[in-house]
């Protein structure tokens, strides 16, 4: 069975990463943790802290300082006390931390950090980026691996073999469902909002959801936008009868 992220949409969701500015602070950080080198999107608690500031909701917060990739996880956890907890298997949509000098993974002192992104049968699919590494590619293999796509056996990716995880589904934002450019075509489709009774809902598929907070769905039809380069389409007002149709 397949959770998450296919292949090709963590490529999109790195592809993002990549052409996302990264404003550093006065202190030349990110918030809490450090530029990459030789390009600044190399370093693995860069990624990792990118994507928890961008794809997680404001119930969960970052940790002060992120830490090196190997206390990322931790970090998180203390930061979040009661809220998530640390886990021994991965799964789509986790933080991931693997020990210093882990010889499974070659990491060294600093050992590293990323994002599971997918689960497809006994693969589980990385998004992980990788300090003194110069970009040659999602695919790239080492030394060229500043920004890839990875993927390892489900049956050693945990904490056998000292990688630790936490599941962030509880506190994921809407505007990842969005990415994916291979599920355009089904989804532009599908996609659509209607007003009833004062009310936004957002139909897609088989699903729908009613939305209370304006400052999410604008940045949700942003997303949209920005993913798909068209305005998500607003159907008007329906009446009760037609609500609960699309929303049955």
């Amino acid at each position: 069975m397949a959770t998450g992220f296919t292949i090709a949409q963590a490529k999109s969701l790195m592809t993002m990463y990549l052409n996302s500015p990264i404003s550093l602070d006065s202190s030349g950080n990110y918030h809490g943790t450090l530029p990459g080198s030789p390009e600044i999107h190399s370093n693995c608690t860069l990624f990792s802290t990118w994507f928890l500031l961008n794809y997680t909701t404001d119930n969960v917060r970052l940790a002060i300082l992120s830490g090196n990739g190997n206390q990322m996880v931790e970090y998180f956890v203390n930061a979040n006390i009661g809220k998530v907890s640390i886990r021994n298997t991965p799964v789509a949509f986790s933080l991931f931390s693997i020990t210093a000098n882990n010889g499974n993974y070659y990491t060294m002192n600093a050992g590293h950090t990323g994002i599971v992104l997918g689960i497809d049968g006994d693969t589980v699919i990385t998004g992980e980026a990788n300090y003194n590494a110069p970009f040659g590619g999602l695919d790239a293999p080492y030394p060229n691996n500043g920004t890839v796509v990875r993927t390892y056996p489900l049956s050693t990716f945990n904490s056998s073999t000292g990688v630790t995880f936490v599941d962030l589904n509880n506190y994921l934002k809407d505007e990842l469902k969005l990415i994916g450019r291979e599920q355009i075509i089904e989804e532009e489709q599908d996609m659509f909002t209607f007003d009833c009774n004062g009310t936004v809902f957002l139909k897609q598929g088989d699903r729908a959801k009613w939305f209370n907070d304006s400052k999410k769905l604008a940045k949700l039809r942003e997303e949209y936008k920005r993913v798909y380069g068209k305005d998500l389409m607003n159907i008007g007002t329906v009446d009760a009868k037609q609500r609960d149709e699309f929303t049955r």
